[in-house]
């Protein structure tokens, strides 16, 4: 081999040293990139993944049913009681209308109403007819409906209101000996209210959670648990019912009027998480 090749060869020789050692360089280069590139992604999502899918996370909760009921005794009574008087005349009707109207008041007031819970609706009147069947004359059997005129009804209601139950409740049951009077009145059942009814379902309410609460509590505990945060709550539909009635309880809630002693009640829907 000349000299000549010599040198060409070993030329070569450095030419692919050099390449080899590029090369080498480069997946080295790449491998570093991969590496930082893929620690990096395990932090982006080591510390997003939590914040962004925590909701998704299986939890451990637990669902209750706090509930509450709650006595109430009615504060406000109202009563109405209609009375009506007939006469072929119609003034003479009212005029006999009017003087009722005084006795009853005056009636009332004795029982210890006060003029200012009494109220008197508007007068109404009715044209009374009677019909009878007339024989044709001539006929043995043909008739005609005959309209025979029988005078005015005119008539009035009334109204109480008042916050002493007891007053009115001793008024109502006394009402009929107006009829001794030859007054024609009578009387429909009392109607009974509670004026402070929602603050009572404020209260039913926080009796309801604290319920649910306790609940909830009691049955983790008794499991070697620890009740968590509140997660969700709703309330339900209040329920006023007379006590010792048989009123059943209704999806848009009942509200008794009949009864001067009620019963309230409300159930609270819970979750609660368990730590």
């Amino acid at each position: 081999m000349s000299e000549k090749e010599v040198v060409n060869k070993k030329v070569s020789e450095k030419k692919d040293s050099i390449t080899k050692n590029s090369k080498s360089f480069k997946y080295i280069a790449i491998s570093i990139v991969i590496a930082v590139f893929i620690s990096s992604l395990f932090k982006i999502l080591g510390a997003g993944l939590p914040y962004y899918y925590k909701d998704l996370k299986v939890k451990a909760d637990i669902t209750v049913k706090g509930f509450s009921k709650q006595e109430l005794t009615s504060d406000l009574i109202v009563w109405e009681a209609s009375f009506d008087t007939w006469d072929m005349n119609k003034r003479t009707a009212f005029s006999q209308l009017k003087k009722d109207r005084e006795i009853i008041k005056k009636f009332l007031i004795n029982k210890g109403i006060q003029e200012s819970e009494i109220t008197f609706k508007a007068t109404w009147d009715r044209q009374n007819w009677d019909y009878e069947d007339v024989l044709i004359e001539g006929s043995t059997d043909r008739t005609n409906e005959k309209k025979i005129w029988k005078g005015w009804t005119l008539g009035q209601t009334l109204i109480v209101e008042s916050n002493d139950v007891k007053k009115v409740e001793k008024a109502c049951n006394k009402i009929t000996d107006l009829i001794e009077s030859n007054i024609n009145i009578s009387s429909g059942a009392p109607k009974y209210y509670y004026t402070k009814l929602e603050e009572k379902k404020i209260a039913t309410i926080k009796a309801a959670a604290e319920d649910g609460r306790t609940r909830a509590k009691t049955a983790v505990e008794g499991g070697a648990g620890e009740l968590g945060e509140l997660q969700s709550t709703s309330i339900g539909v209040f329920q006023i019912t007379g006590k010792n009635s048989n009123d059943g309880y209704s999806y848009g809630g009942t509200l008794n009027t009949s009864h001067k002693i009620k019963e309230i009640s409300v159930t609270v829907n819970q979750r609660y998480a368990v730590k």
